[in-house]
């Protein structure tokens, strides 16, 4: 299960760093921010299938944060102070509980 969910996550990981290589190397520094985001969301929620299926909806608040920085370009460390930051708390939080309680 553990390679399992280490394959599903590391497929939309390093295709979405690949892509951010290759947006750093056209210049378009603008769309690394939420393209980090989207990727990293779609990586938790294909790897929601061998882990606890709450990360998908942690995955899925990544998709829509960085569909939303997309329209705000140049705020990108804002928002990935919310996504991997903000979202990865209240996260925990949320699964301490409902799970460690």
């Amino acid at each position: 299960t553990a390679k399992r969910l280490l394959f599903n996550l590391s497929i939309p990981l390093l295709s979405g760093g690949l892509f951010c290589l290759i947006l750093l190397h056209h210049g378009d520094i603008e769309l690394i921010a939420p393209s980090m985001l989207i990727f990293y969301g779609l990586a938790l929620v294909n790897a929601s299938k061998y882990t606890l299926h709450d990360i998908k909806y942690l995955g899925v608040c990544e998709i829509a944060l960085g569909l939303f920085s997309a329209f705000y370009l140049y705020n990108g460390i804002l928002f990935w102070a919310v996504g991997f930051g903000a979202l990865h708390i209240l996260y925990g939080i949320i699964m301490w509980y409902k799970y460690e309680r």
